[in-house]
C-alpha cells in the first residue's frame, strides 16, 4: 500500500503544481499567435516578479482503501521546487497500530528530482520519467505549439474560457480551458495510463499581489470520479527562501511511529497471534 500511495504522490505532486499558476488580467485574445506571444511576455514577467514562493494546502486524495488526507507544504524558487507531504497513516486501513504519521519530501534541485521519505528513512533519485512529465506540466504554457487549435468558447463555472485543443501527443493534456481575459488556467484535461480522462478544475481564485491571480482549490477528476482536491490555506511569495531547502543532502526528516522495518514486525507479529488464536480455537472446538 506504501508503493501505491508513494506513486498516487508523485503524480498528485505534479498535477498540484499545476495549481501554482499565476495570470494579470488584461484584454481579449483574438488568436492563438497572439495568445501565445501574450502567455510568453506574462510569464517572462511573473518569473522576474515572484522569486519564490511558499503555500501551505491540505489535500484529500481518493484512495481504493478510503480517503487520505495529507498536509502539504510547496516551495518554489526559481526552477527548482520542493513539497513536504505529512500523512497520517493511522486513517490508512488494515495499517497497525502506531504506525503515526508519514512524511515524504519530494525535491526537484534544478538537475535531478528526488522522494525522501520517514517511512524508509531513505533517499531515492526518482526516474527521469518523473522528471520530464514535472517539466512538461510546470512549464506547460510554454510548450504550447503552432499545431494547437482555439476551438471555441465554453463557460467553466462563471469564467468564460476558450477551449483549446493539443495535437502534439508528448504535450501534458489534450485540451485547456483559458479564461478568455486573463488567460488563467481553469481546467486541463489529458489521458491517464490506462486511458482514462484526467480532469484538473481550478477555481476560488484570488489576487495574491496586485493583478496576480491564483486559484485557492485544485480538483483532480479521473473519468468523473474524484482523485483529489487541494485547498490552499496559506501562501507566502518573496520571502527570500533558502537554496539548502532544495539540496537533498542537506534535508532532515524526523520519523512519527513506526518506519518499514517496525511495521513489517508489527504485522508479522500480528499474524502469528492470529494464527495462534485460530489454531486454539479449532482445539477448543475438537
Amino acid at each position: 500500500m506504501g508503493k501505491r500511495i508513494n506513486h498516487m504522490g508523485v503524480r498528485v505532486v505534479v498535477l498540484a503544481f499545476m495549481s501554482l499558476v499565476f495570470v494579470a488580467s488584461q484584454g481579449l485574445t483574438k488568436d492563438l499567435s497572439s495568445m501565445l506571444k501574450e502567455l510568453q511576455a506574462k510569464y517572462a514577467k511573473f518569473e522576474e516578479e515572484i522569486k519564490d514562493m511558499s503555500i501551505m494546502q491540505e489535500t484529500k486524495v481518493v484512495t481504493p482503501e478510503g480517503e487520505m488526507v495529507s498536509k502539504i507544504e510547496m516551495l518554489r524558487k526559481g526552477e527548482k521546487f520542493r513539497m513536504d507531504t505529512a500523512m497520517d497513516m493511522s486513517q490508512a486501513p488494515d495499517m497497525p497500530e502506531g504506525m503515526g504519521e508519514m512524511k515524504t519530501i519530494v525535491i526537484y534541485d534544478g538537475k535531478d528530482m528526488w522522494m525522501i521519505s520517514s517511512f524508509t528513512g531513505k533517499k531515492k533519485k526518482l526516474s527521469g520519467e518523473h522528471k520530464k512529465q514535472y517539466q512538461r506540466e510546470r512549464n506547460w504554457w510554454k510548450l504550447i505549439s503552432e499545431k494547437a487549435k482555439i476551438v471555441g468558447t465554453e463557460k467553466v463555472g462563471k469564467r468564460l474560457c476558450y477551449v483549446v485543443e493539443m495535437e502534439d501527443k508528448e504535450y501534458p493534456f489534450t485540451r485547456l480551458w483559458l479564461d478568455k481575459t486573463s488567460l488563467v488556467l481553469v481546467k486541463g484535461e489529458s489521458k491517464g495510463k490506462e486511458g482514462e480522462t484526467i480532469l484538473l478544475i481550478n477555481s476560488d481564485f484570488k489576487k495574491i499581489k496586485g493583478d496576480w491571480e491564483r486559484p485557492y482549490k485544485t480538483e483532480v477528476y479521473s473519468d468523473g470520479k474524484l482523485m483529489s482536491t487541494s485547498l490552499v490555506k496559506s501562501m507566502k511569495i518573496n520571502k527570500g527562501l533558502s537554496d539548502e531547502l532544495f539540496d537533498p543532502n542537506k534535508v532532515k526528516i524526523k520519523r512519527k511511529g513506526f518506519g518499514m522495518r517496525e511495521m513489517m514486525k508489527q504485522m508479522i507479529q500480528e499474524e502469528a497471534e492470529d494464527r495462534l488464536l485460530e489454531e486454539a480455537e479449532e482445539a477448543i472446538g475438537k
